[in-house]
């Protein structure tokens, strides 16, 4: 017994040597994400650090630090997770080198566990706040509706496809809700861990297959998610797979003495405050009203008393007319191009100003007179004198708008 323990010794100190330095890694990586990450005040820092990198050590000219695009998936992102993993590993390797009692890490990877599901926590209730009212994806526009489905983009897809159904999109963001109310307390951490990552999931699915510029964050919640319930593996293969008893571990609070206990309990009450009322702010949006909001297809154009007719190619004649913001409306000409403007629509004397967005001078300036069936627009285009018959179509005019739910459906409604 005692040769065939000093034998399988040292490949038994090389595993625990191997899983120990893993074990740093996914610690070491879990901070850096945490701390270079979209929500952090230290991601300018970090990104810069790395565009110095890619710039003077590995001669990457083409990338750049590129602000305020709403994309995740840049090349400097991808470079920043690069970095993240080879500064995990060197802090892996410098505390294990440097650790030569070998303590366990028990107690940090407990702490990082907390760390982790409390960032999850505060992701998962502003993206799923921002779903339940009007926020992450408000109702289709005029400009949305009137454009065909195969000149979108994927991702603009996927924005009418939620934008269509407020009730999906709140069920959508209960969802996360939920999984980031689970995930802050530690009798729940482990379902809330499962619960938010078969939400995630799906999320990181679209963000891949409809190219949504989320894949890297997406991808690194779930991955988290498994971090969070990784210390419950095992009970949870052999409950799902074995089909034996099993037990969840529960780590209880080591504080000894009451007020440290009553700290730690106000601590994260004032915590979950926050993320609560920093997530909750779309709750309170009220979109603007749009004065005039619809498309106003053309019916009639007569410009310097001249008709313009309808069914030339030119880039003269207006062929629509969308108003979908208070301060915007796009033009389409009949050659089916399309001019954006910045617009002023004053209701008292009922009139509409379009301005070029980069000039301040009125391209058009129109009076409108609101009749029966039509709407009649006067004014000037430039120095032309204009007069245009238009009919106006509401967003509640449009199919995907108006068909609202059915129970029963004894064919289905597919246009």
């Amino acid at each position: 017994m005692d040769n065939n323990d000093s034998i399988n010794f040292p490949n038994q100190r090389k595993r625990n040597t191997v899983l120990r330095f893993l074990h740093l890694y996914v610690i070491s990586y879990v901070y850096l994400f945490i701390l270079t990450s979209q929500v952090s005040p230290l991601q300018g820092i970090n990104k810069s650090g790395v565009l110095w990198l890619c710039k003077n050590i590995f001669q990457q000219q083409q990338v750049e630090y590129i602000k305020m695009t709403g994309s995740g998936d840049t090349t400097l992102d991808y470079w920043v997770v690069l970095a993240n993993m080879c500064l995990a590993a060197v802090a892996a390797l410098v505390v294990l080198l440097t650790d030569k009692k070998q303590r366990t890490f028990k107690d940090l990877y407990w702490f990082t566990v907390v760390v982790a599901r409390y960032y999850v926590a505060m992701i998962m209730l502003s993206y799923g706040f921002a779903k339940l009212y009007n926020g992450q994806f408000p109702a289709n526009s005029i400009g949305r509706l009137e454009e065909k489905v195969g000149d979108m983009s994927p991702m603009g897809m996927i924005w009418s496809m939620m934008g269509a159904s407020a009730g999906y999109t709140f069920v959508s963001g209960l969802l996360e809700s939920m999984g980031g109310v689970l995930l802050l307390f530690r009798r729940t951490k482990t379902f809330g861990a499962l619960f938010s990552m078969t939400v995630m999931i799906n999320v990181a699915l679209l963000n891949f297959f409809y190219d949504v510029p989320v894949k890297i964050f997406s991808c690194h919640i779930v991955l988290l998610c498994v971090f969070i319930a990784s210390g419950d593996a095992i009970a949870l293969y052999r409950f799902f797979v074995l089909h034996q008893p099993s037990q969840l571990r529960f780590q209880k609070r080591t504080s000894d003495k009451r007020w440290k206990r009553i700290a730690l309990i106000g601590v994260k009450c004032l915590v979950i405050a926050f993320f609560i009322f920093s997530s909750s702010s779309m709750l309170f949006y009220t979109p603007p009203t749009v004065q005039m909001e619809g498309a106003y297809s053309v019916e009639k154009l007569i410009i310097n008393n001249q008709e313009v007719p309808s069914c030339s190619k030119d880039s003269v004649g207006w062929k629509k007319l969308l108003i979908s913001y208070s301060d915007r409306t796009s033009v389409i000409l009949n050659n089916d191009s399309t001019k954006a403007f910045k617009s002023i629509i004053d209701t008292g004397k009922k009139t509409l100003t379009l301005r070029k967005k980069e000039q301040e001078n009125i391209y058009a300036y129109l009076h409108y007179d609101v009749q029966k069936d039509s709407i009649m627009f006067t004014g000037t285009i430039g120095r032309d004198s204009v007069r245009m018959k238009t009919i106006r179509k509401k967003k509640e005019d449009y199919k995907l708008n108006k068909r609202g739910f059915h129970w029963i459906n004894e064919y289905p409604f597919n246009r």
